[in-house]
């Protein structure tokens, strides 16, 4: 009997768990199921928005691109309010003609860089990984083709200026057009320990959410990202962006106090704040506010103002998982990056099919310039911008047989000389007690000889600069001359600055702060950066011959990054490219940067009169006015010496034949009537078949 009892009480155990264990099942299977549905839910909901952004009745022929702005479901559109973005005849009319009814985009368009980034963050510091953003993704206005100081249609097609209740304050009313998509995440493009959920594998709306997203991510000052810091000093005078609907949002700037040409304190806008409000985009709230798992990151996030002060947010956003993707949305779709290329796909839904005119983007990272002009010539990539000591090389290509060869086949070279918007300094740490005194720095840039610089190195195409505004400008100071090369005279200003060699070495030494020390300070540099090389060789060479030991330190892209944001260098050899006017000064040169670690500002300069100058530049709308107040910035800072502004560039953007269409758009007056932009434009060029 007690057999029996054991032998029942057994079976009976093992059927409870049997259906202990059905019950599970069923549970795990509901909840999968339910996973399901909700994807599918979500799935359905964008395809329904896809549908609704279909235009009705036969569609444009390949490759026309309208906007009529209509009151049709935008009920905060107001009709009575100027626009004030304007649509762009260049891409609405004269490109659409060039191409003709029957083209279609074929081919890809292979570049070439010098390195590789680390990771393709959206606030990245590298310029590259910003450029191949702005290939996937748009703004909420841009400028027009050839134009500076314009604002045209981008992913908005209407901005409204308005009064808000509070006089100090001013907003701009953002109406975005309709069938924007974020695209689905791909899971090839990350490594097998992260599974994306399929939150992440389907298209998502652009909305008015993504852009207020972008603003509060920048504004938070846990996100200490490099572009994230530059961007949050641009938008200082916006106060906030706040969702109307998915469609609308609007963005409070502040007034700010300056005093009129009576002196009498008034409340003005900026003159660039427009420009900047144009620049907001969209950031994929979607991607960056979860984990690969699809839940969110922070859960308790309803707060108006979450994202602008969460720290834990911020510190998982600057290592998200996502960094090593671009999230897209405009006319070029991310398509992979590896240790040998990243990788662009047209976007065939994109609601402005001229933007891009290729099936395909291939950028190559390369360890020097020379391996680029190799590849260039080898055909492996259809066009580049050489440097200064390749040119001999290419006239002897152009020369050579296997070019002659390559003609007979119908192919050849093109191309285009220009001056680049930037330029190329040594800056002074005026934190260092080297360089505090005016006098000293004007020493040592006198000892520098730039015209030789230029000749020997960039075989004559660059132009001598005298300050931080483009060569040729209109905020170009042309009345100062460029520092002389007087090694004699910078011998007497150190000296008369208390530096002499007193034990005969060949360095000169002064005592600070009770001790005797030599004049020795390390130069930072690009490592990879040929022509910087050379050139700080050089400066190193002419310093020695006034008494100053110049000790040489390249470094890689992360570690001359760190040091720029930490400010712990001594003296760095960078350049700067220049932005699109209106030149903002403040950036670099106001001294509210000046302790700021991550700001532009690097070398910790401060001057009463440039503040000055920079914070009436900011309300002046007048444009001799302007021009004035850029003069007198350019002589002060000429004056201060806070770098050795060396050089522009001269450049040569060379490409082959199956290119065409690339241009510098002030040249070519028939195309672009009125352009001004003198910089070659290639992103909108096309192979032929």
């Amino acid at each position: 009997m007690k057999d029996r009892s054991l032998v029942h009480f057994i079976f009976r155990l093992i059927i409870s768990l049997a259906v202990v264990l059905l019950l599970l099942l069923l549970y795990w299977s509901s909840l999968l199921q339910e996973e399901r549905l909700t994807g599918v839910e979500e799935q359905l909901k964008v395809l329904q928005k896809e549908i609704k952004s279909l235009p009705l009745g036969k569609q444009a022929h390949f490759p026309s691109v309208h906007t009529e702005v209509t009151l049709q479901n935008r009920p905060h559109m107001d009709p009575k309010l100027p626009n004030l973005l304007q649509q762009d005849p260049y891409f609405t009319e004269t490109l659409p003609k060039q191409l003709g009814p029957n083209f279609r985009p074929q081919g890809t368009l292979r570049m070439a860089t010098i390195g590789q980034p680390q990771n393709l963050h959206p606030f990245s510091q590298w310029a590259q990984v910003s450029e191949w953003t702005g290939y996937c993704q748009g703004a909420a206005a841009t400028q027009r083709f050839g134009f500076y100081e314009t604002l045209a249609e981008d992913f908005a097609i209407k901005m409204e200026k308005r009064a808000p209740d509070r006089p100090d304050r001013v907003a701009f009313w953002i109406h975005l057009r309709e069938g924007l998509f974020w695209q689905p995440l791909e899971q090839r493009h990350f490594p097998d320990d992260v599974q994306l959920s399929q939150h992440f594998l389907h298209k998502h709306p652009v909305t008015a959410h993504d852009f207020q997203f972008f603003f509060d991510a920048i504004s938070n000052p846990h996100v200490d990202v490099a572009d994230a810091v530059t961007l949050r000093f641009l938008m200082r005078d916006v106060e906030r962006v706040e969702t109307i609907d998915d469609l609308t949002f609007v963005v409070t700037c502040k007034l700010s106090p300056h005093l009129d040409e009576a002196q009498k304190p008034v409340l003005s806008l900026p003159y660039a704040v427009p420009f900047y409000v144009a620049q907001l985009r969209p950031l994929a709230r979607f991607v960056y506010q979860y984990t690969p798992e699809g839940t969110k990151i922070c859960t308790d996030d309803t707060a108006a103002d979450f994202y602008r002060l969460s720290s834990t947010w911020a510190q998982s956003f600057a290592t998200h998982f996502a960094s090593r993707v671009i999230v897209s949305c405009g006319p070029w779709i991310f398509d992979g990056v590896s240790e040998r290329q990243i990788r662009f796909r047209r976007n065939p839904d994109y609601f402005n099919p001229v933007q891009a005119l290729y099936e395909g983007i291939e950028v190559y990272f390369l360890e020097t310039q020379d391996a680029i002009f190799r590849d260039f010539v080898a055909q492996k990539i259809d066009l580049c911008v050489i440097s200064p000591q390749n040119l001999i090389e290419l006239e002897n290509f152009l020369e050579s047989p296997a070019y002659r060869a390559i003609k007979q086949q119908g192919a050849n070279v093109k191309r285009l000389d220009f001056l680049q918007r930037r330029y190329t300094y040594v800056g002074w740490n005026e934190k260092n007690e080297l360089f505090k005194r005016n006098k000293v720095r004007r020493a040592l840039n006198m000892a520098i000889d730039r015209s030789r610089l230029i000749r020997q190195n960039l075989n004559g195409k660059g132009v001598e600069i005298t300050g931080p505004f483009f060569f040729g400008s209109s905020e170009y100071n042309p009345t100062l001359a460029p520092i002389p090369y007087d090694p004699d005279l910078a011998k007497i200003l150190l000296a008369e600055a208390g530096w002499s060699d007193t034990d005969a070495n060949g360095i000169v030494n002064k005592v600070i702060n009770g001790k005797n020390e030599p004049f020795r300070f390390s130069l930072n540099y690009f490592v990879k950066d040929a022509i910087g090389k050379i050139n700080c060789e050089q400066i190193a060479q002419f310093l020695k011959e006034i008494g100053v030991q110049v000790d040489l330190n390249g470094l890689d892209l992360a570690d001359i990054s760190q040091s720029f944001e930490d400010k712990t260098f001594d003296a760095i050899y960078l350049a700067w490219s220049l932005g699109s006017p209106p030149d903002d000064p403040r950036q670099l040169w106001h001294s509210e940067g000046a302790l700021v670690k991550g700001s532009s500002n690097m070398i910790g300069f401060q001057n009463v009169e440039v503040d000055r100058l920079i914070e009436k530049l900011q309300f002046e709308t007048d444009l001799d006015v302007r021009k004035n107040l850029y003069w007198r910035l350019h002589e002060v800072i000429y004056q201060e010496q806070p770098y050795s502004f060396l050089f522009s560039p001269m450049s040569t953007l060379v490409w082959w034949s199956s290119l065409r269409n690339i241009f510098i758009p002030k040249d070519r007056q028939d195309l672009v009537p009125g352009a001004t932009v003198e910089q070659p434009a290639y992103m909108y060029s096309w192979k032929k078949e």
